[in-house]
């Protein structure tokens, strides 16, 4: 049996925000949107800082039909400064990716995470899954396909 769209875009926040959870969803007009801000620290070497933020959203469209389509963000940014032999440097640079992609990631090192407030030795990690899974699951649950490329 498939919910009607209107009563899955309307639950899906209650059923897939939880406090154990790095990332939240919100849901805009046909779109179950889940965004998670998974890096966000200073990172410290000798001579130089460095901010990095990096986000992932997670986006899938409910169609009439009792199919989805996902699409995928990445957003990166970072700036800082060095200094090296008696000159200072400040750089700066930001990606963007759309389509769909399947990652895992993870950063270890001096700095300070801006999400945690963690200073010294710092882990990041990430895996597009831990947010694409519980939302997969959750439209399965409600009766809902992903559509095919074409479809």
């Amino acid at each position: 049996m498939t919910y009607p769209k209107q009563d899955v875009l309307a639950h899906a926040a209650e059923q897939l925000n939880r406090p154990d959870r790095p990332w939240f969803v919100t849901v805009q007009g046909d779109s179950i949107i889940a965004q998670w801000k998974w890096m966000d620290a200073q990172w410290f070497a000798p001579g130089s800082v460095t901010n990095e933020v990096q986000s992932f959203t997670y986006t899938v469209t409910l169609r009439d039909d009792g199919k989805y389509k996902e699409m995928d963000t990445s957003k990166s940014s970072s700036g800082g400064f060095s200094m090296s032999g008696g000159s200072v440097g400040f750089g700066s640079s930001s990606s963007t990716f759309k389509g769909h992609q399947t990652g895992k990631s993870f950063t270890f090192g001096t700095g300070h995470d801006n999400n945690t407030g963690q200073t010294g030795m710092i882990a990041v990690s990430f895996d597009t899954e831990s947010v694409k899974g519980p939302v997969r699951a959750y439209l399965e649950a409600c009766g809902y396909k992903k559509a095919g490329l074409f479809g």
